[in-house]
């Protein structure tokens, strides 16, 4: 990949539009937790632990049930903007509809299937009684969005794909805004607590989704699409949305069977070292929303350039988003090398725990310049749907990162296990750098 560099492919015409996307996905990406937020401030206020514990509980499960379904984003984003630089729009429509029909369908699987996912994933949470009758009020009520939830996906996919990412950001703000208002009607105004959060996330979750709708579809009409050539329910397009989906499933599984992995070697260390690493993981999730603003917006821009098949388009996009990529990653060294220590004094008051945060703290410092190379790495495989190759390395990142766990943690306990770690982010880098050059000859040979 080196050699891709040699040549002056830097524009600052493209720096411009990068950052034109860039910065509104930025923003949304830093409006994620913010929903999570808002319901566990207003549940805080009611003096009751176990609705607190409820709402906490409920919030992670509903996180992991839909983080297994990413896919549904990635790969409408690549695909639909590959037909976006193609200048395909019945295909762009097929795209948009096929996703939202897949999203629709796995929303309703997921509400027909509740009481066995809850069953399946309430165990793992370990719930009391009373926080688990809370969790349990909660997930009943918000399990009704999963549709929505998952449609939405499809929708940000798209408007990433063909570049309107202040429509995402719209979409961003409306969701979180009107469930600020939904919150404070049903919990403080009706007294509905954690029934009341559950259904202002609700509404809010399903009118994103109907706005979203609306907005892509009225984006899409002015394509002047024929819907004679409308092809939606082919089985060849269906069964490659299909194949991509699963890479990038397996891909994502092994992401979050990592973080599992160090949690559960976290736990083995002890109470005080579990506590430090779930301070310190804050760190990786704040930079992420950040370095992925410039991911994201290279997908885009790589599926384009694959859609026009132009060879020069592809590098530019791609050198000129690495610069970014990379220059964000910096910004949140410098932040988190500045402000570390307060930003762990925020988020805990307990002087334990402190020390211990402050003990690992070089590690989640160190790591944005790292991941932000795995990241951008990520965007340009998504874009051009080279999900195979994605899936690959991170199912070999995932397996050396668990060996380098049982070979580091008994001998340097806690860093050993952020060695870990970032050995595993630096594996997922280097598995699709060295597939870079394949794709780069790929992108070469489509004319």
């Amino acid at each position: 990949m080196t050699n891709f560099f040699k040549n002056n492919y830097v524009d600052h015409k493209i720096h411009r539009k990068i950052l034109l996307i860039a910065i509104p996905l930025i923003l949304s990406n830093l409006t994620v937790p913010l929903l999570t937020f808002v319901d566990t401030a207003m549940i805080g206020h009611l003096g009751n632990v176990a609705y607190l514990g409820g709402i906490t509980a409920g919030a992670t499960l509903f996180t992991l049930i839909y983080g297994n379904f990413i896919f549904l984003r990635m790969g409408t984003t690549g695909l639909s903007a590959q037909a976006f630089g193609a200048k395909k729009n019945n295909e762009l429509v097929n795209v948009f509809a096929r996703s939202i029909i897949l999203g629709l369908l796995i929303g309703f699987l997921i509400i027909i299937f509740r009481d066995s996912i809850f069953t399946l994933f309430l165990p793992v949470l370990s719930l009391s009684g009373e926080v688990g009758e809370s969790s349990s009020n909660y997930m009943s009520i918000r399990i009704f969005s999963a549709p929505a939830v998952l449609m939405n996906f499809g929708i940000i996919g798209c408007l990433i794909g063909i570049q309107k990412t202040k429509v995402v950001l719209a979409i961003a703000f409306l969701v979180n805004g009107l469930n600020i208002v939904l919150d404070y009607v049903f919990v403080v105004y009706w007294g509905m607590d954690v029934s009341g959060v559950a259904l202002g996330t609700l509404i809010s979750e399903w009118t994103a989704c109907i706005f979203g709708l609306v907005i892509l579809g009225m984006i899409l009409k002015r394509l002047q699409v024929n819907l004679f050539r409308v092809n939606i329910f082919s089985k060849e397009e269906f069964l490659r949305l299909f194949n991509l989906n699963i890479d990038i499933f397996i891909r994502t599984f092994c992401l979050v069977a990592t973080h599992i992995w160090f949690i559960n070697r976290s736990s083995n260390l002890g109470d005080l070292e579990l506590a430090a690493n779930g301070i310190l993981l804050n760190f990786v999730y704040i930079s992420a929303f950040f370095v992925d603003g410039f991911a994201f917006t290279t997908e885009s821009l790589v599926g384009q350039a694959k859609g026009r098949k132009d060879a020069i388009l592809f590098k530019q996009y791609v050198i000129n988003s690495t610069i970014w990529c990379v220059i964000s990653g910096i910004v949140c060294v410098m932040f988190f090398g500045f402000l570390g220590e307060k930003l762990i004094q925020l988020l805990t008051d307990m002087l334990t725990v402190r020390e211990m945060s402050s003990k690992f703290l070089i590690w989640v410092v160190l790591l944005p310049v790292i991941s932000s190379f795995s990241y951008q790495l990520d965007g340009i495989f998504t874009g051009a749907t080279k999900t195979r190759d994605m899936r690959n390395g991170a199912i070999i990142s995932l397996f050396i990162f668990i060996i380098a766990t049982i070979v580091l943690v008994p001998v340097s306990g806690n860093h050993g296990l952020w060695v870990s770690y970032i050995l595993f982010i630096l594996l997922r880098a280097i598995t699709l750098s060295l597939k870079f050059s394949g794709l780069q000859r790929e992108i070469t040979l489509l004319k």
